[in-house]
C-alpha cells in the first residue's frame, strides 16, 4: 500500500503546485497590467505635450518650455518605474516557469506511480484468479466437484 500513499501524496503536491501556479499567474497579470498603465500614462503625457505645443498661443508660449520640462521629468519618472516593474515582472515570470517545471515533474512522477499502482492491481487480480483456478483444479481432482 506504500504506492497508494505515495500516489495520494503526489496528488496533494500536484494540487498545491497548480494552486501556486494560479496564484503566480494572477500576480503576473497584475504586474503586466501595472506596466501597461505606466506605458499608457507616458503615451498620454506625450500626446498632451504635443497638443499643448500645437495649441499654444502667443500668451501661453512663454510657459511652454517649463511645461514641456515638467512633462519630460514626469516621463523619466514613469520610465524608471516601468523599468522597475519590468524587472519584477521578469522575476515573477521566472518564478512561474520554475513552478511549471516542478508541476510537470510532479505530474510525470504521479503518472509513473499510477502506472505502478495499475500494474500492482493487475498482478493482484491475476494472482487471485490463479489461486482460484488452482483451488478449482484441486477440488475437481479430488472428486469433490460434482458435475
Amino acid at each position: 500500500m506504500a504506492l497508494r500513499d505515495r500516489m495520494a501524496a503526489l496528488k496533494l503536491i500536484d494540487r498545491i503546485k497548480q494552486h501556486e501556479m494560479e496564484t503566480i499567474g494572477a500576480d503576473l497579470a497584475e504586474r503586466r497590467a501595472a506596466e501597461k498603465e505606466l506605458s499608457d500614462q507616458r503615451a498620454k503625457l506625450h500626446e498632451d505635450a504635443v497638443r499643448e505645443a500645437a495649441d499654444s498661443t502667443e500668451d501661453t508660449r512663454i510657459f511652454l518650455p517649463a511645461y514641456l520640462n515638467s512633462v519630460k521629468l514626469r516621463q523619466e519618472d514613469l520610465s524608471e518605474r516601468q523599468a522597475e516593474a519590468a524587472k519584477k515582472t521578469a522575476a515573477i515570470e521566472e518564478e512561474l516557469f520554475k513552478a511549471f517545471r516542478e508541476a510537470k515533474t510532479t505530474e510525470q512522477v504521479l503518472q509513473r506511480v499510477k502506472t505502478e499502482v495499475a500494474l500492482e492491481e493487475a498482478r493482484a487480480t491475476a494472482s487471485q484468479m490463479d489461486d482460484a483456478g488452482r483451488a478449482l483444479f484441486m477440488l475437481a481432482r479430488s472428486g469433490n466437484l460434482s458435475q
